[in-house]
């Protein structure tokens, strides 16, 4: 758990300070989520983890998305 939380405090703060490498970190950290949540629902029957693949893959839209202001034309 104090890897997870340390990998977590490491993107909020990319995110904060909106680094690029923020962003892209806590993709993988939310794909992962989606993967074990996935494997878990699936492997386990523990349907209850199917609520997190769209709050998931709504936060990973939200952070994919080209913002107008980033956007070079």
């Amino acid at each position: 758990m104090l890897i997870i939380g340390a990998a977590c405090a490491a993107a909020a703060f990319g995110l904060a300070k909106n680094l690029p490498w923020g962003r892209i970190f806590a993709v993988i950290i939310l794909a992962v989520n989606l993967i074990g949540d996935s494997i878990n629902a699936f492997v386990r029957h523990d349907l209850r983890t199917l609520i997190g693949i769209p709050i998931g893959g709504a936060m990973i839209f939200y952070l994919l998305k080209v913002r107008t202001s980033e956007r070079k034309d």
